[in-house]
């Protein structure tokens, strides 16, 4: 029998062709995907998919598996929309403005900020996909592109490029397909380890044990957090923050007449939590308060927060980034929440890369040796076990002792950026003091009208 036309051999060779291939693909350009997938899907970001012909069914059948694969129980689900599927619009579309417009027409009128939009392209040269790319960064989304061996123009236009190393066309679609279940299935999996880290709430540090020299004479007579902003103490307000978020065991360390925060609040009861207490005489810095509550923290991350921080940012948000963080890259000691600020020479600024890793941290620099805008907004969520590098018995600073030192041993720190729409604010000073009178009450009224209690 002549079997030199038999499936086999040929079977053998195309298998062999795209496993190699899959071999060589980028794998930082996957990681680098996963992280926008990851990030849209904890951020309620939309994720749109396009491409023609065949990268049409290849769009549609990767929005079927980010939509279904990645649920997992009590977490949000991924939004993930196919702008190929739709085919009066797109025929509506295409006779009013052109072919070459269908997908761009279509994120004109759905795409947001800090969307993503992932096109696939063999060719990397589409008109229609290249219009809609370049719109999507106008708008300010993230843009990926899975392409060819070449990538075309689109290589040049995304912020992230998914090569597949192969001639052929339909080898090419073939590795498309691997690489959509195997970024859906990445994600589902992220998602899974970021919902059992998740299971048990953080337990909280407030950070309440300065004088507060620079609020006088506010504080001659009372410690900055007990300063009233619409007739309660900040404390009471950074508590109600703590408690929105599910956190009701909380720390406080105090030193500065420690009797009015403790008579104020007792045991935490009356409001609905579990309040510890740690009094120091003499104060340890903010590193070394930690290092004292080591009994209080237990295996679950601890959030840090300064206790003259007026705040409703997202601490969700933050916590899951966290666990992001964690699971992506053991080494993770600490996440700290980052903001611009107007006045770098009074704050710990922090040079943070691309991927939100930190690699300097300067506390309150000289004029001289300002490198940013950005800086630690005083929340932080830290890992149980950097409790333990923690001298103790001695004062250490979180800025200036502690953020070095664990760059310094090679560990991890993650800056997560506060929202532009979310409101912190640092009340160090009677000026910053007199801005929350004014700021908070209409913060609240604003709250109460989208329904959130403050």
């Amino acid at each position: 029998m002549n079997t030199s036309h038999r499936i086999g051999s040929f079977f053998d060779d195309y298998i062999a062709q795209i496993n190699t291939a899959l071999q060589n693909v980028d794998r930082c350009s996957l990681d680098q995907v996963l992280d926008e997938l990851t990030r849209a899907w904890r951020e309620g970001r939309h994720v749109f998919l396009m491409g023609n012909g065949g990268s049409a069914a290849m769009a549609s059948h990767m929005t079927n598996d980010l939509n279904k694969l990645t649920i997992i129980p009590d977490q949000r689900r991924l939004r993930a929309v196919s702008l190929a599927d739709n085919v009066p619009l797109i025929t509506a579309w295409a006779n009013d403005a052109g072919y070459e417009h269908v997908f761009a027409e279509q994120l004109r009128g759905l795409c947001q900020p800090d969307d993503v939009v992932i096109a696939f392209s063999c060719s990397g040269n589409s008109y229609n996909v290249l219009s809609a790319l370049r719109l999507a960064s106008e708008i300010g989304a993230a843009t990926v592109g899975i392409t060819g061996d070449n990538g075309g123009q689109m290589a040049d236009m995304v912020d992230i490029c998914v090569r597949s190393p192969i001639d052929a066309i339909y080898q090419q679609e073939d590795i498309h397909l691997v690489l959509s279940h195997m970024l859906s299935m990445a994600l589902r999996e992220r998602i899974a380890a970021i919902s059992k880290r998740s299971a048990a709430p953080p337990k909280a540090l407030i950070l309440a044990a300065g004088e507060g020299t620079r609020l006088r004479p506010h504080t001659l007579h009372r410690p900055k957090p007990m300063l009233p902003i619409t007739g309660r103490p900040i404390l009471e307000h950074i508590i109600d923050w703590l408690k929105r978020y599910g956190i009701s065991e909380i720390a406080i360390n105090l030193s500065y007449l420690p009797e009015a925060v403790m008579e104020h609040f007792g045991d935490g009861a009356d409001y609905g939590i579990e309040l510890v207490y740690s009094l120091e005489d003499p104060m340890m810095g903010t590193a070394g308060a930690v290092r004292k509550l080591s009994g209080f923290v237990a295996e679950s991350p601890l959030v840090v927060v300064y206790g003259d921080v007026l705040t409703d940012l997202n601490l969700a948000e933050l916590i899951a980034y966290h666990h992001e963080n964690v699971i992506r890259d053991p080494k993770t000691a600490i996440t700290m929440s980052l903001y611009h600020v107007p006045n770098p020479t009074e704050v710990g600024l922090v040079d943070v890369d691309s991927r939100g890793r930190i690699h300097r941290f300067v506390e309150k620099p000289a004029p001289e040796d300002v490198f940013t805008d950005l800086a630690s907004a005083g929340i932080l969520v830290m890992e149980p076990w950097v409790v333990d590098s923690i001298p103790d018995a001695t004062f250490y600073d979180l800025g200036l002792h502690l953020f070095p030192d664990l760059l310094n041993a090679g560990k991890s720190i993650y800056g997560w950026k506060v929202a532009d729409n979310a409101y912190v604010l640092d009340i160090g000073t009677p000026s910053k003091y007199e801005q929350a009178l004014r700021d908070w009450p209409l913060r609240m009224r604003r709250a109460i009208a989208h329904g959130v209690e403050s």
